[in-house]
């Protein structure tokens, strides 16, 4: 099968030895299709809200000769999962916010979720901190210049989500303090100072930035 980026790979690989997963917007379905092929995994569901990228992902499960465990669902994020059991659930390829939406349909037959958003997650952790979750694992990617979060979810387990220091900087990465975690947040720490200079001062926004600049500063 094709190869996959270092971050799918990566996303694939906080999932559990013969778990039971679902892919929300598994767009052509290839970490399902990696962990199947592995024998990784003992199910899988693969998601995806449009027809397009689904019949593809049934061609390459087909392909692959995966079918007997992969099942693609047309579905609006995990409305075509009620009653299932899932292991580990991986969201990714999506902005924070529209993986907030499908969070919104939470349910108890899911024990974790693996999530990789395309811009700030911080109110994915948000979410995490008032559901009373735990955070398993946090890691840091760079792939295309571009510096990725990924946030294992566990309902049972892990870091808590305690303040907003956790919320904006991760509690596990916070703690670990990695030379990509440096680089992430001197280039954020340069971004909104640039930004701070555009923004009137008797303003909200300004306020905000100002307080996140100063969290930045005694973080790292």
């Amino acid at each position: 099968m094709d190869r996959l980026s270092e971050r799918l790979l990566l996303i694939a690989k906080q999932v559990n030895d013969k778990d039971v997963i679902c892919d929300i917007g598994t767009d052509h379905a290839m970490i399902p299709i990696y962990l199947a092929k592995g024998n990784l995994i003992t199910k899988a569901y693969a998601c995806d809200i449009a027809e397009k990228p689904l019949a593809q992902a049934k061609k390459n499960i087909a392909k692959y000769q995966v079918g007997e465990i992969i099942t693609p669902i047309l579905a609006n994020g995990l409305h075509g999962l009620a009653n299932i059991k899932i292991d580990s659930c991986i969201i990714s390829g999506l902005g924070s916010a529209s993986i907030l939406e499908i969070l919104q349909n939470d349910s108890d037959l899911i024990d974790r979720y693996i999530l990789c958003s395309n811009d700030d997650p911080t109110i994915l952790r948000q979410w995490v901190k008032a559901k009373k979750y735990f955070i398993e694992k946090e890691l840091l990617i760079k792939e295309n210049e571009i510096i990725y979060e990924i946030i294992v979810i566990n309902k049972v387990a892990g870091q808590k989500v305690k303040n907003k220091r956790d919320i904006l900087f991760g509690p596990v990465l916070r703690k670990e303090q990695t030379k990509l975690f440096q680089e992430k947040w001197l280039l954020k720490n340069d971004y909104y100072q640039t930004l701070l200079n555009k923004i009137p001062v008797k303003t909200k926004r300004y306020q905000e930035i100002r307080a996140k600049l100063k969290m930045i500063n005694k973080v790292i």
